[in-house]
């Protein structure tokens, strides 16, 4: 039965990894915790056995633009759901109330601030419940990166309903997470499944971030022409600033962030989930689980808050398994801005607690270590290095190259103006900078102006984040750098200071690997598959992901069905999918 289903209304062949032992657990009536990274199927563990048992499934999902893209998802399959959340009129609630008592939804989402209320309970307690569902889990935990107070409230669920199985799902989770969310939500002897970290069609890179970091941004995004990504900012002011910037330069973009109005905020969604725009440029506020399948990359222009924000956010990219790169670049200060937000928390465990995790990203990123290799470690996984998915074993050159000199007239720069000033004031100082503010403080008449002439300002840059890294120099108040008892050392010639040498190659462009296709498939077909595919859309006013994936499409235009049964053979291929536009893209096919 399961695999009847599998194939008729979700059009795959086979189950992916993990999958059919989450589904059977479902079947089976047991509580359910699984930690599965994005893409790796989670909706279908809970989707498919919903459609097999009697009774409708009750979701908890913590945004109202993710419950409304999943419910318009299982719509387009003709699948029975609804919300139920503040952004509907009384009218609409009351109208998916009669749907209930009909028995005629299989899924309906809520919000968990919306479930625990005493009106919420009293509707369940009237309702054939099969299972529930508690997605984006790791909410509950506080010692997650994503804490709610209402997520946390979800242990009622037992308390009310002891009898009715609940399933946990999030794509990222640490032991001790893990273990506070099963405790927290009071499952039942559950089955646990924790699916590998990684994600072998993402590409990952980082880079010190040079300036404002728009010309590696540039550069970034000329490999990826009319491709559909996410580019994420620290601000909300920076999220206008880059979306404009961008626009200027010929590229498809909007901001988002929690500053602009609900109406426009959910109107640029849209807009980027309907292929409207190729890039939305964006604060964390855009947040869990964004269901668009075809994301080809992920920037992000400063440094996330941990390592668990990272892996959540990268995760938005390639959800179909297609080829897809992610790009960080960070530098130093990021460091001390995040640690700076977290200077009103009150509870100094907790504080300690998070610093740590700035401490962990920002080593992450400034290491030589295989990038999927550290993340399967921070999550508890082992992996072995990926060789060619990431830039650090992509660029295995160990030459180094000696900038103890260099750092020795940095270092004396920052002493000789009483460790009082910034990075750019003290850089100017070397190059000899006529700016005004140094000839005023007759910066002029150091023994160390114009002493660096020989190194771009960027490059001086790139020597002291060397120096931050390495704790030589310190980032004080004001943002002035500070020496350490081992600048002492460096500035007597006790101690060497050395620097990967392709990271002073300031104009060094980041080279991708993209994966080899699996299959070949005829290119110029695919192109006409998929204007098919976003004509299909706009008439039903859906995602084009929606309708068929890009890995689908390119099955058809190699695979070339020419009837239904041929079709069917397809994978990705189901019959309700098939009934819907089967005809229309057989007619693209054979022409």
């Amino acid at each position: 039965m399961k695999e009847k289903v599998l194939k008729d209304v979700f059009g795959h062949n086979a189950f992916r990894e993990l999958q059919e032992e989450g589904v059977d657990a479902i079947l089976e009536g047991r509580d359910l915790m699984m930690i599965l990274p994005t893409g790796g199927g989670k909706s279908l563990v809970y989707q498919l056995p919903s459609l097999i048992k009697d009774g409708v499934s009750i979701v908890v999902s913590p945004l109202i633009a993710l419950m409304q893209d999943q419910v318009s998802a299982l719509k387009a399959q003709n699948i029975q759901a609804d919300m139920i959340s503040s952004a509907q009129s009384q009218d609409e609630i009351e109208e998916i109330l009669y749907l209930l008592r009909m028995k005629q939804l299989k899924f309906l989402y809520l919000s968990p601030e919306r479930l625990n209320t005493q009106w919420t309970y009293d509707l369940l307690n009237t309702l054939d419940i099969n299972f529930f569902v508690v997605d984006e889990a790791h909410c509950i935990s506080q010692w997650g990166h994503e804490f709610r107070d209402d997520y946390r409230a979800l242990g009622n669920l037992k308390h009310n309903f002891p009898d009715t199985n609940i399933c946990a799902f999030t794509a990222t989770s640490t032991e001790n997470v893990t273990q506070d969310i099963m405790h927290e939500l009071r499952l039942n002897n559950p089955l646990l499944l924790r699916g590998k970290v990684f994600r072998k069609n993402l590409f990952i890179s980082a880079e010190r971030r040079i300036s404002n970091g728009y010309p590696q941004l540039q550069n970034f995004l000329s490999r990826h022409t009319n491709e559909s990504g996410i580019i994420y900012v620290s601000s909300r002011k920076k999220a206008e600033e880059l979306s404009a910037f961008l626009n200027t330069k010929g590229y498809k973009s909007l901001a988002y962030h929690a500053g602009l109005p609900n109406h426009i905020r959910e109107q640029n969604f849209k807009i980027f989930v309907n292929d409207k725009v190729d890039i939305i440029v964006a604060t964390i506020a855009f947040g869990m689980g964004i269901d668009k399948s075809d994301i080809r990359f992920v920037i992000h222009m400063s440094l996330p808050k941990s390592q668990e924000n990272y892996y959540q956010e990268i995760g938005r990219a390639g959800r179909d398994g297609e080829d897809s790169e992610v790009l960080l670049l960070f530098n130093a200060a990021d460091m001390v801005m995040q640690k700076q937000f977290l200077h009103n928390i009150e509870n100094i465990d907790y504080r300690a607690h998070l610093e740590t995790k700035i401490d962990g990203i920002y080593k992450y990123s400034t290491s030589e270590i295989c990038f999927h290799q550290q993340l399967a470690a921070y999550f508890d996984d082992t992996l072995e290095p990926c060789k060619d998915r990431c830039d650090n074993c992509l660029n295995t050159d160990s030459k180094r190259q000696d900038i103890t000199k260099e750092a020795q007239m940095l270092l004396s720069a920052i002493y000789k103006t009483s460790q009082n000033f910034g990075k750019n004031y003290i850089v100017d100082i070397l190059r000899g900078s006529k700016e005004q503010k140094l000839l005023a403080n007759d910066a002029d008449k150091l023994s160390t102006y114009g002493i660096g002439t020989a190194l771009s300002k960027k490059e001086w840059f790139i020597v002291l984040e060397r120096l931050l890294e390495l704790r030589i120099v310190t980032i004080g108040e004001f943002s002035a750098l500070k020496l350490t008892d081992d600048a002492v050392k460096i500035l007597k010639s006790l101690k060497n200071v050395d620097i990967k040498s392709s990271r002073l190659d300031v104009n060094k462009k980041t080279k991708t690997v993209k994966q080899k296709e699996e299959f070949d498939y005829d290119e110029e077909l695919f192109e006409s598959l998929r204007q098919k595919r976003a004509e299909i859309a706009s008439e039903k006013g859906v995602p084009a992901y929606i309708i068929f994936g890009d890995k689908t499409l390119k099955h058809l235009a190699n695979e070339k069905p020419f009837d239904k049964s041929s079709m069917l053979e397809v994978n990705g291929v189901g019959e309700k999918k098939f009934e819907q536009y089967g005809e229309e893209f057989l007619s693209v096919i054979n022409p």
